[in-house]
């Protein structure tokens, strides 16, 4: 952690403006609310596991796609169990991290990026899809995925676009918007009830969890 953490305020983009420069030349603006600028992500993509998934987590948090999916991939090389890695990363065949011995935070790492490229959220906002590459990624569903008050979230999408989103929450919760692509939608959400969202992010259906089955 004591590594990245210039790159902390990331977490929070939406409180602040700044610009991310890496590879030298290249640089993506990420539009927020007040002043910062910093660069990061400088020091190029290899490393050991755990500097891979961050890598992977803070490109997704900006929402640059193509940039935490190149590093999801980065992930997945296969190291021998006798090959001596020094800190290169990659992946044993049981699917652990290379890190020697071996270092779980790659593990939990990678599932972290891959949710955060799904679906991001505040205690009030709840952004869909906001780092999924879409030609790599193009069909795909995921269930469960928690965002913060509590919510759960069910989201599919088909040829790279939304499809459909279920949300719920047991408890009170105070998530006031969902946003996808620029359309931004007041929400208000009631506990123990299902909330069915279109492409278009309409409410289509709402219905009680126990008529869903949920015990």
């Amino acid at each position: 952690m004591r590594r990245i953490v210039s790159l902390f305020l990331t977490v929070h983009a939406n409180r602040m403006s700044f610009i991310v420069i890496c590879r030298g030349k290249k640089k993506q603006w990420c539009s927020a609310n007040s002043g910062s600028i910093f660069s990061c992500l400088e020091t190029g993509e290899d490393g050991p596991g755990w500097s891979t998934t961050w890598k992977a987590a803070l490109w997704a948090r900006l929402r640059i796609s193509e940039d935490a999916y190149r590093m999801i991939k980065h992930l997945f090389i296969l190291v021998e169990p006798d090959h001596d890695i020094g800190f290169e990363g990659g992946l044993y065949s049981n699917l652990f991290a290379a890190h020697p011995p071996f270092q779980i935070d790659a593990n939990f790492g990678f599932s972290a990026a891959v949710s955060e490229m799904l679906v991001q959220s505040t205690m009030r906002d709840l952004y869909l899809l906001p780092a999924l590459p879409q030609d790599k990624w193009a069909n795909g569903c995921v269930k469960g995925l928690k965002a913060r008050g509590d919510v759960t979230v069910n989201v599919s999408w088909n040829e790279g676009d939304l499809q459909e989103v279920r949300l719920w929450s047991k408890n009170q919760n105070s998530v006031e918007r969902l946003h996808y692509r620029g359309i931004t939608i007041p929400v208000k959400m009631s506990p123990w009830t299902i909330y069915r969202f279109d492409e278009q992010l309409t409410c289509v259906k709402t219905y009680s969890l126990e008529e869903a089955g949920f015990p």
